[in-house]
């Protein structure tokens, strides 16, 4: 259960972080977000991966709980830049 937690908290994490750039706010939502809206993904999705690492590392100890947290992370990211290119992919070629 706490590896589908991690997992979860990782994705949430990296989609912030993907939410706070110009460029994928268009591919995700198809506008731009205020200025301040971006500040604080990019704050959220940054204190979400500390929060992830605090409770790998708290559950599972500090070795262990750092790399869960690293191989989490990764799929995270994978699984982010995959909706963010299949959400790119389907905004910019015509159907």
């Amino acid at each position: 259960m706490i590896h589908f937690l991690l997992l979860i908290l990782a994705t949430a994490g990296f989609g912030l972080l993907c939410l706070s750039r110009e460029r994928h706010q268009r591919d995700l939502i198809g506008r731009k977000l205020p200025t301040r809206t971006g500040h604080y993904a990019r704050w959220g999705g940054v204190a979400i991966l500390a929060i992830a690492f605090l409770v790998a590392g708290i559950r599972l100890g500090w070795g262990v709980g750092t790399l869960e947290w690293l191989g989490v992370a990764s799929v995270g990211a994978i699984l982010t830049t995959a909706v963010l290119s299949r959400r790119s992919g389907r905004i910019s070629s015509p159907r």
